[in-house]
Protein backbone atom coordinates (compact mmCIF):
# COMPACT_ATOMS: atom_id res chain seq x y z
CA UNK A 1 0.00 0.00 0.00
CA UNK A 2 1.28 3.47 -0.81
CA UNK A 3 0.29 6.85 0.52
CA UNK A 4 -1.46 9.30 -1.81
CA UNK A 5 0.41 12.28 -3.20
CA UNK A 6 -1.72 15.24 -2.14
CA UNK A 7 -2.00 18.67 -3.72
CA UNK A 8 -2.54 22.11 -2.26
CA UNK A 9 -2.69 23.76 -5.68
CA UNK A 10 -6.44 24.41 -5.83
CA UNK A 11 -7.34 28.02 -6.61
CA UNK A 12 -10.39 30.09 -7.51
CA UNK A 13 -9.36 32.93 -9.83
CA UNK A 14 -11.44 35.90 -10.96
CA UNK A 15 -11.29 37.24 -14.51
CA UNK A 16 -10.82 40.94 -15.25
CA UNK A 17 -13.23 40.96 -18.22
CA UNK A 18 -10.63 42.31 -20.67
CA UNK A 19 -10.53 41.10 -24.29
CA UNK A 20 -7.38 39.12 -23.45
CA UNK A 21 -8.68 38.08 -20.03
CA UNK A 22 -6.34 37.82 -17.08
CA UNK A 23 -7.30 35.73 -14.04
CA UNK A 24 -6.07 36.55 -10.53
CA UNK A 25 -6.46 35.37 -6.97
CA UNK A 26 -8.82 37.67 -5.01
CA UNK A 27 -6.37 39.28 -2.58
CA UNK A 28 -7.23 38.51 1.03
CA UNK A 29 -9.04 35.26 0.22
CA UNK A 30 -7.97 32.42 2.46
CA UNK A 31 -10.56 29.65 2.23
CA UNK A 32 -12.21 28.47 -0.97
CA UNK A 33 -14.51 25.70 -2.10
CA UNK A 34 -16.46 24.67 -5.17
CA UNK A 35 -19.47 22.40 -5.65
CA UNK A 36 -20.39 20.71 -8.91
CA UNK A 37 -24.02 19.61 -9.08
CA UNK A 38 -25.82 17.39 -11.55
CA UNK A 39 -29.52 18.24 -11.30
CA UNK A 40 -31.55 15.16 -12.14
CA UNK A 41 -34.96 14.32 -13.54
CA UNK A 42 -36.64 11.05 -12.73
CA UNK A 43 -39.55 8.80 -13.58
CA UNK A 44 -40.88 5.45 -12.40
CA UNK A 45 -40.71 2.62 -14.96
CA UNK A 46 -43.27 -0.14 -14.69
CA UNK A 47 -42.43 -3.65 -15.88
CA UNK A 48 -44.19 -4.17 -19.24
CA UNK A 49 -44.91 -7.89 -18.61
CA UNK A 50 -46.11 -7.55 -15.01
CA UNK A 51 -46.74 -3.85 -14.20
CA UNK A 52 -48.40 -4.49 -10.82
CA UNK A 53 -46.43 -7.57 -9.70
CA UNK A 54 -42.87 -6.40 -10.23
CA UNK A 55 -41.47 -3.52 -8.19
CA UNK A 56 -41.03 -0.55 -10.54
CA UNK A 57 -37.56 0.76 -11.32
CA UNK A 58 -36.52 4.38 -10.96
CA UNK A 59 -35.03 5.93 -14.10
CA UNK A 60 -32.90 9.08 -13.69
CA UNK A 61 -30.99 11.39 -16.00
CA UNK A 62 -29.02 14.59 -15.79
CA UNK A 63 -31.18 17.59 -16.73
CA UNK A 64 -28.68 20.33 -15.97
CA UNK A 65 -25.40 21.06 -14.26
CA UNK A 66 -24.57 23.79 -11.77
CA UNK A 67 -21.45 25.22 -10.19
CA UNK A 68 -21.22 27.15 -6.93
CA UNK A 69 -18.13 28.67 -5.36
CA UNK A 70 -17.39 30.04 -1.90
CA UNK A 71 -14.54 32.32 -0.93
CA UNK A 72 -13.77 33.65 2.52
CA UNK A 73 -10.90 35.39 4.22
CA UNK A 74 -9.78 38.85 5.26
CA UNK A 75 -10.62 42.11 3.53
CA UNK A 76 -7.55 43.31 1.66
CA UNK A 77 -7.50 46.98 0.70
CA UNK A 78 -6.36 45.93 -2.79
CA UNK A 79 -9.66 44.07 -3.36
CA UNK A 80 -12.28 46.34 -1.78
CA UNK A 81 -13.25 48.14 -5.00
CA UNK A 82 -13.37 44.86 -6.97
CA UNK A 83 -15.79 43.25 -4.49
CA UNK A 84 -17.88 46.44 -4.16
CA UNK A 85 -18.15 46.91 -7.94
CA UNK A 86 -19.14 43.27 -8.48
CA UNK A 87 -21.71 43.34 -5.67
CA UNK A 88 -23.25 46.60 -6.91
CA UNK A 89 -23.27 45.76 -10.64
CA UNK A 90 -24.57 42.19 -10.57
CA UNK A 91 -22.39 41.55 -13.63
CA UNK A 92 -21.43 38.13 -14.90
CA UNK A 93 -17.67 37.58 -14.56
CA UNK A 94 -15.56 34.62 -15.57
CA UNK A 95 -14.01 32.46 -12.88
CA UNK A 96 -11.34 29.81 -13.19
CA UNK A 97 -11.39 26.79 -10.93
CA UNK A 98 -7.76 25.76 -11.21
CA UNK A 99 -5.94 22.59 -10.25
CA UNK A 100 -2.46 24.07 -10.77
CA UNK A 101 -0.65 20.81 -11.52
CA UNK A 102 0.88 19.42 -14.71
CA UNK A 103 -1.38 17.48 -17.06
CA UNK A 104 -0.01 14.08 -15.99
CA UNK A 105 -1.07 14.91 -12.40
CA UNK A 106 -4.61 15.90 -13.44
CA UNK A 107 -3.90 19.62 -13.82
CA UNK A 108 -6.00 22.12 -15.67
CA UNK A 109 -8.95 24.37 -15.01
CA UNK A 110 -12.64 24.91 -15.50
CA UNK A 111 -13.79 28.30 -16.72
CA UNK A 112 -17.33 29.28 -15.76
CA UNK A 113 -19.29 32.52 -16.10
CA UNK A 114 -20.45 33.48 -12.61
CA UNK A 115 -22.51 35.92 -10.57
CA UNK A 116 -21.68 37.17 -7.08
CA UNK A 117 -24.85 35.95 -5.37
CA UNK A 118 -23.96 36.94 -1.82
CA UNK A 119 -21.26 39.04 -0.23
CA UNK A 120 -20.80 39.53 3.50
CA UNK A 121 -18.38 41.76 5.39
CA UNK A 122 -17.79 41.38 9.11
CA UNK A 123 -15.52 42.31 11.98
CA UNK A 124 -15.40 41.96 15.73
CA UNK A 125 -13.98 44.71 17.88
CA UNK A 126 -10.75 46.00 16.36
CA UNK A 127 -10.04 42.78 14.47
CA UNK A 128 -9.39 42.97 10.75
CA UNK A 129 -12.49 42.78 8.57
CA UNK A 130 -13.58 39.45 7.10
CA UNK A 131 -15.36 38.59 3.89
CA UNK A 132 -17.51 35.75 2.68
CA UNK A 133 -18.54 35.50 -0.98
CA UNK A 134 -21.06 33.10 -2.50
CA UNK A 135 -20.67 32.85 -6.26
CA UNK A 136 -22.95 30.87 -8.57
CA UNK A 137 -22.42 29.66 -12.10
CA UNK A 138 -24.24 31.61 -14.82
CA UNK A 139 -23.59 29.24 -17.72
CA UNK A 140 -21.71 26.19 -18.88
CA UNK A 141 -18.39 25.30 -17.27
CA UNK A 142 -15.63 24.26 -19.65
CA UNK A 143 -12.54 22.19 -18.76
CA UNK A 144 -9.09 23.01 -20.19
CA UNK A 145 -6.19 20.59 -19.68
CA UNK A 146 -2.91 21.91 -18.27
CA UNK A 147 0.03 22.07 -20.62
CA UNK A 148 1.72 18.72 -21.10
Amino acid sequence: MSDPILTNKFMLLLGDGAASETFAWPCGANARSVSFTNNTGEEVLLDCSDPVGVTPAMNRWTESQDTSLNISGRVAKESISMWRDWADSGDVKNMQIRIDEVLSDGGGYWTVPAILQGFELGAEGKATATLTATIVGAGRRVWTDAAA
